[in-house]
C-alpha cells in the first residue's frame, strides 16, 4: 500500500516487527528504501508489578533491543509509553519509570537513536500514568528521554503553547491525527479534517516553537478501518500536507 500511494517516510510499530522476525524486518525495510521518522516500542507491562515474574527484565531488554533495532534501519527516534502503576504514587511512578529505561536510554545515548516518552488519554491508565503533555515534560527530564507530541491526547490542554515553547528541546516527532467531539473510544482516530481538533493552529505553534523533526500520521481505529486504509492513508496523507503547507512547514 505504502509503494502504491508512493509513501516512503514511515513509522513502525514493534508487534509488526516480531511477527516477521527482526532479520527479516530489517531487510524488508532497508530494500524497500523506507525513511522511518520513528518506532513504536513494547508496551510495558505494569510498573508496580513483582519483578521476580520477569516482566521488568523482559520489557527492558525489548525497549533496548527496539533501539538496537532502529539503529539498524537508520530511524530518528523510538517511542513508548510509560507502563501503568496503580499502586504507586506519582512520584514513585517516575521513579520507577526511570529505572526501567535507564539501559536503552543509555543505549539510545550510544547509538543516536533517541527515546521518547508518549502520554495517553487518561482512559489508558492500563498503559500508562503520564496524561498530560506538562508531565510528560517533567517525565522526560527524570528519565532522560524526549518526547512524543501527541495532539490526540493533549490539543485540549492548558497553556500548552507555553508548555511546547519551554520544552521545544524535548520535542522529538510531533503526531497528529483528528477527533470527532463525543467519540468515547480512545483508539478511534479519525483523517485529518475530518474531526474537531485544531490542527492548522496547533502545528503553526509548533513551528513557532522551533520545531524542526518529523511529522507522524496516526492512522488508525473503527472510523479508518470502516473507511478502508488505502482511502484512510492517502487522504490523511494529502490533508497533512496541506496543512503543513499552509503553516509554512
Amino acid at each position: 500500500m505504502w509503494g502504491d500511494l508512493g509513501i516512503d517516510h514511515v513509522a513502525l510499530i514493534l508487534p509488526k516487527i516480531e511477527e516477521v522476525g527482526w532479520d527479516e524486518a530489517r531487510e524488508m525495510v532497508n530494500g524497500a528504501g523506507l525513511r522511518v521518522s520513528t518506532i513504536f516500542g513494547p508496551t510495558y507491562r505494569p510498573l508496580d508489578a513483582d519483578r521476580a515474574i520477569g516482566s521488568w527484565d523482559e520489557d527492558r531488554a525489548r525497549t533496548v533491543e527496539t533501539v538496537e533495532f532502529a539503529s539498524s534501519v537508520n530511524a530518528a527516534t523510538v517511542y513508548v509509553c510509560s507502563g501503568a502503576a496503580t499502586d504507586l504514587t506519582w512520584e514513585a511512578s517516575v521513579d520507577a519509570f526511570s529505572e526501567l529505561v535507564a539501559p536503552a536510554v543509555a543505549r539510545s545515548s550510544e547509538l543516536g537513536v533517541p527515546l521518547l516518552l508518549e502520554p495517553t488519554n487518561p482512559l489508558r491508565s492500563d498503559i500508562s500514568f503520564v496524561f498530560w503533555q506538562r508531565d510528560a515534560m517533567d517525565v522526560a527530564r527524570a528519565a532522560g528521554t524526549k518526547v512524543m507530541l501527541d495532539f490526540q491526547s493533549c490539543w485540549y490542554e492548558r497553556g500548552l503553547e507555553q508548555v511546547v515553547r519551554a520544552n521545544i528541546d524535548l520535542v522529538g516527532v510531533t503526531q497528529l491525527s483528528d477527533y470527532v467531539i463525543g467519540t468515547t473510544q480512545t483508539g478511534d482516530r479519525a483523517v485529518p479534517g475530518d474531526g474537531d481538533i485544531p490542527l492548522e493552529r496547533l502545528l503553526a505553534m509548533v513551528l513557532d516553537a522551533g520545531f524542526e523533526g518529523s511529522f507522524d500520521l496516526e492512522v488508525m481505529g473503527p472510523r479508518i478501518e470502516e473507511e478502508g486504509y488505502h482511502s484512510a492513508v492517502r487522504r490523511s496523507v494529502e490533508r497533512a500536507s496541506e496543512l503543513l503547507d499552509r503553516v509554512g512547514a
